[in-house]
């Protein structure tokens, strides 16, 4: 039985592919932020949990872009 060999293309592609998943994750949490923050219904106490819950959002977001950016094949032009 013959052992399959991993090429650098096939993970070149995968790894593409779970970068724009990572970015596409991100953009949503960064959008549902937004919208979190732009009610300006309730009391101050609500305010201050929207507040919070927009953060949280945007630290996850954050963690996410991190991650589609070790994914992202690394191209030598854009080190220069």
């Amino acid at each position: 039985m013959r052992r399959r060999q991993f090429t650098m293309l096939a993970m070149d592609e995968n790894s593409t592919a779970k970068a724009r998943w990572a970015r596409g994750k991100a953009a949503s949490l960064y959008q549902q932020a937004r919208e979190l923050e732009q009610d300006r219904g309730g009391d101050w106490r609500a305010r201050a949990r929207r507040k919070a819950g927009a953060a949280r959002l945007r630290s996850e977001a954050t963690r996410y872009d991190r991650i589609a950016s070790r994914f992202e094949p690394f191209d030598d032009d854009q080190a220069a």
